[in-house]
């Protein structure tokens, strides 16, 4: 499973705005043009980014995007599976795949192992950490 391009932009989205200093707040045409996210997708982004609770927007001269949510409980996972389905190294690992050497099969254990660690490190890794590791 490849993650999708709209993960991958609203990751580097919630990062942007993990690197404001609190309180502050952006445009999405901003966001866009320091993401090199496309214009005509931001707002797509931002949208389902409101519903999972993330992020915040408002109109008006001061309005703007700004984080609702702390970016340290945000984790990759969770932004990935907002806008894919739930991440799989292989379809063999889902329970109702057709498989006829599911319990024989050599290759099994280095599929679950490579999922647990490939997990692990999804989770472990949050909005805050890339915002951190982002800024000079």
């Amino acid at each position: 499973m490849l993650v999708s391009k709209k993960a991958e932009y609203a990751i580097s989205a919630l990062t942007d705005l993990a690197s404001l200093e609190k309180g502050e707040n952006t445009t999405t045409r901003e966001i866009a043009c320091r993401q090199n996210i496309p214009s005509s997708l931001i707002v797509q982004l931002v949208s389902q980014l409101s519903k999972a609770g993330w992020v915040k927007s408002t109109r008006g001269a001061s309005g703007g995007v700004y984080l609702k949510a702390d970016p340290a409980q945000i984790t990759i996972r969770d932004v990935i599976e907002q806008f894919d389905t739930p991440l799989m190294v292989t379809r063999c690992l889902l329970q109702n795949a057709p498989c006829q050497n599911k319990e024989q099969c050599p290759l099994r254990d280095v599929w679950v192992e490579a999922q647990e660690k490939m997990l692990e490190v999804f989770d472990k890794t949050t909005v805050k950490d890339l915002a951190r590791a982002k800024k000079p």
